[in-house]
């Protein structure tokens, strides 16, 4: 009987959960199954899986983000507007607002704000400008030109983009701990069904070759992804017997292997250790790993490929040690 190999998913990141579950459905749609309980248990993942999708790749806009752009907008307008009149009377030659604007254009030109600017970028322009704007002898040169209205207008829009932009970060934090936590393991819940149901067959089927394949295969990808997590954890099942056990060779008796297990006399590939040896004979794998720590979330990884129990495996792996 053949059966998949499982591993603890969960340690897998969003990005990586992501990949990994995606090219689970593409490497089974491709295959071709026929039976229909099959059919209906990989529909019910693709249905489940498009929920943590929509959620991971946060692709609906809050009502929040549409607020924070709004007082964008506006504190844009007002710096624009307080800016222009400033530079209207520098260098006018009236008596008193010239000397007034003056002085206050070179506060501008310290800053240099730039309104379409990376938006915690202008945030922090603004905020420099504006404590500086707010000596009494600033304020006392802007109310001279007229500009005390446009002044606290931009102090009040500043003030609502940053209270708008914690209060976005904090529904983003929650919808991540827990809506996409919640649907991971929805998705979790019917990988594992499909899986029992191809196992199955595998068992009763008149021609259990297709299915026989298709657990050969997707053990390969397994494989790659379970090594992936092993190296994080310094516990790398394919380093613990690769001195002294090459493919097809023999242990010394009473040998011990790297990762403190002992080998049986005569024992193949670290037989006996405690993280399982290196790869099996003849396995096969023509795997890319992307081993990026900044690599962005959005970015997903289809078809992980490796090798074990002389499984073959052709895809992507996302290595993304800091990703969500």
């Amino acid at each position: 009987m053949s059966t998949f190999n499982r591993f603890r998913n969960y340690r897998l990141t969003n990005a990586q959960h992501f990949a990994f579950i995606h090219a689970f459905i593409q490497y089974a749609q491709a295959t071709g199954f026929s039976a229909q309980k099959i059919l209906a248990a990989l529909q019910a993942l693709v249905t489940v899986f498009g929920t943590e999708d929509s959620l991971y790749m946060l692709v609906k806009a809050s009502e929040i983000i549409a607020q924070k752009e709004e007082a964008d907008r506006r504190r844009d307008s007002f710096y624009s507007r307080l800016h222009r009149l400033v530079l209207c009377w520098a260098g006018s030659g009236m008596a008193v607002l010239d000397p007034a604007a003056s002085e206050l254009l070179k506060v501008f030109q310290l800053y240099k704000v730039k309104v379409n600017a990376q938006l915690d970028e202008e945030t922090g322009q603004l905020l420099n400008l504006i404590t500086d704007l707010s000596t009494a002898e600033n304020l006392a040169r802007i109310e001279a030109l007229n500009g005390t209205y446009l002044f606290n207008q931009l102090v009040a829009a500043n003030n609502e983009v940053i209270s708008l932009r914690i209060e976005q970060g904090g529904e983003e934090s929650e919808k991540v701990k827990g809506a996409l936590a919640a649907a991971r393991r929805e998705t979790d819940t019917a990988y594992e069904s499909v899986l029992s149901i191809i196992e199955a067959a595998s068992v009763f089927a008149d021609e259990p070759a297709t299915y026989d394949a298709f657990i050969k295969q997707w053990n390969g990808t397994i494989k790659l992804y379970q090594d992936m997590l092993d190296r994080k954890t310094g516990t790398s099942s394919s380093s613990s017997s690769s001195s002294s056990s090459q493919q097809g060779g023999t242990s010394q008796q009473g040998g011990t292997t790297e990762n403190g297990g002992t080998t049986e006399n005569g024992g193949q590939n670290g037989e006996g250790t405690e993280n399982g040896g290196s790869n099996n004979n003849n396995g096969e794998g023509n795997g890319t790993l992307i081993d990026d720590p900044e690599l962005d979330d959005n970015n997903g990884g289809q078809n992980g490929g490796g090798s074990n129990n002389n499984g073959d495996g052709n895809g992507v792996l996302i290595d993304d040690e800091d990703g969500d």
